[in-house]
């Protein structure tokens, strides 16, 4: 049987790349009858084996995912829609200027690959306008957390070669806040994969980019490019409010020196990330911000049902 990669699709077809084509393969048999738990089966990313049916190829099986974006198909509904799988990258794009490096969105979006173990590195986009002291004192704090940081300028070509190494071959995804500059990013590593995505896409009344559904394009450099339909699929919609505390690196790592066991930082007597915050051994704004994060997680929590555990 043929291995090959999901690109995009809906219903019973898709189109998949297989030894350097693309073609159309069906979902029949059993994986179109195991929507039990998920709203599709197969999603962008996946990986196949197909079997050949006269003239037509047909997907027998869905290979183990090594992680996966999803949201609720509704709420309250058990059940999730598949958005991607298999990303290798996760690039979180922001930049110092219009709009301004936004940590609360960073963390948010970090804990979330954390918890789906996505390796993620943070594009700093636009840094021909120059950072202040207190952009520095951001990316120093990430980077002492054991984040990659590439600081990039479209206009002065700076790291753009390091993004495409990053892209090479890989399933990358890229992530951030309108005006950051990810499509002059994607433009400056492939100036056709623009052309692409506007062609599959659509604009609202605002003259926003809008995406009707996720898919996979090829990169010139062999990679592909994930484009789904917004930076709201990378919610936290399954994240149990107890469970945030192991997706902040820096608080799971000094959690183990807590008085309790289930310390969740907030309050507690004894616990050593409250001190470290106090002592500033760990950087403020990433303490703060996961404050905020948990607050939101637990006044959320019985909006969408609760994953299995």
């Amino acid at each position: 049987m043929k291995k090959a990669l999901v690109l995009y699709g809906n219903g019973t077809d898709y189109t998949v790349s297989c030894e350097g084509k693309e073609f159309i393969a069906h979902l029949k048999g059993k994986l179109l009858h195991t929507t039990k738990r998920s709203h599709h089966p197969v999603c962008p990313g996946d990986y196949v084996r197909l079997e050949q049916e006269g003239n037509e190829f047909v997907m027998a099986e869905v290979l183990p995912r090594l992680n996966k974006i999803s949201r609720p198909a509704n709420a309250g509904i058990r059940k999730e829609q598949l958005i991607a799988s298999n990303i290798d990258h996760l690039l979180l794009v922001t930049s110092v200027y219009s709009p301004k490096l936004n940590t609360g969105f960073l963390d948010r979006i970090l804990a979330f690959s954390n918890m789906q173990q996505i390796d993620t590195k943070i594009i700093v986009n636009k840094i021909d306008y120059g950072l202040t002291d207190e952009e520095i004192y951001y990316i120093d704090g990430y980077r002492k957390i054991g984040y990659d940081v590439i600081e990039t300028s479209v206009q002065k070509n700076v790291n753009i070669d390091k993004v495409n190494e990053v892209t090479r071959e890989k399933i990358s995804a890229f992530v951030g806040n309108s005006g950051v500059g990810k499509s002059s990013l994607l433009n400056a590593l492939d100036p056709a994969i623009i052309r692409k995505v506007n062609e599959t896409s659509s604009y609202s009344l605002k003259g926003k980019h809008t995406t009707k559904q996720s898919r996979l394009f090829p990169l010139s450099n062999g990679g592909f490019l994930l484009d789904t339909p917004g930076i709201r699929e990378f919610g936290m919609w399954n994240m149990d409010f107890e469970e945030l505390k192991n997706f902040f690196p820096e608080i799971y790592s000094l959690s183990q020196n807590c008085r309790y066991q289930n310390c969740l930082h907030i309050n507690e007597p004894g616990c050593a990330v409250l001190a470290a915050a106090n002592e500033g051994t760990i950087p403020e704004f990433r303490y703060e911000n996961y404050l905020k994060i948990y607050q939101t997680l637990y006044d959320n929590r019985n909006i969408y049902f609760k994953k299995d555990k």
